[in-house]
């Protein structure tokens, strides 16, 4: 028997805790798209997510340890996102992981743009650097694989990812202050204007 056949499943204890958990980071997220890092209280955070200050604590040590709870979820979500675009596109073209990439941020941002923005804006001891410096390993690795197959000029890969992400999120951020936008139009300026920099 496997290993997960035969664990016993979470007890009411655990299922509890993790409901309080997921509830905690959904909070702050709420919190955070709203009014940004710097300006979101923990007693906000609690307020939103209906339980005691107190029961914070429990789950995290500061606001800025849920900050990266938080910008972890929506990576997983982008990254998931960019799984599921990369099956479905040409696996001959050595672009599909960087057009794969741009369509999971654009459709993760249609629905969480302003938190993406914050995220990025982040300045804090943890701070969005480190969350930065994860989507752009990711880039840089989806470029230089362009790069060596010839699709792309060859360029400081990360000075080039880097780049990316600067117009990625001012783009967003634009775009997600105009409501009623049509999303794929931004994607597909993305991925066209992206590409074209690193082609000309």
């Amino acid at each position: 028997m496997t290993p997960s056949a035969t664990a016993a499943p979470p007890s009411r204890r655990e299922r509890r805790k993790a409901e309080t958990r997921r509830r905690l980071v959904e909070a702050a997220a709420e919190v955070i798209s709203a009014v940004g890092v710097d300006a979101a209280t923990i007693s906000a955070i609690t307020e939103a997510a209906d339980v005691g200050l107190g029961t914070f604590y429990l789950y995290f040590p500061d606001r800025d340890a849920i900050t990266a709870a938080v910008g972890d979820e929506l990576l997983a979500r982008i990254g998931e996102a960019a799984a599921e675009a990369a099956a479905r596109a040409d696996a001959d073209d050595p672009l599909t992981r960087h057009r794969a990439a741009t369509r999971a941020v654009c459709r993760v941002a249609k629905d969480h743009g302003r938190l993406l923005h914050a995220l990025y804006r982040w300045h804090g001891p943890d701070s969005g650097a480190a969350l930065r410096d994860r989507f752009i390993s990711g880039m840089r690795a989806n470029l230089e694989h362009a790069m060596k197959a010839g699709c792309l000029r060859k360029e400081d890969p990360a000075l080039a990812a880097h780049a990316i992400l600067g117009l990625y999120a001012e783009c967003i951020l634009y775009w997600a202050a105009e409501r009623g936008k049509d999303w794929h139009k931004l994607e597909q300026f993305l991925e066209r204007t992206s590409i074209c920099a690193l082609t000309a």
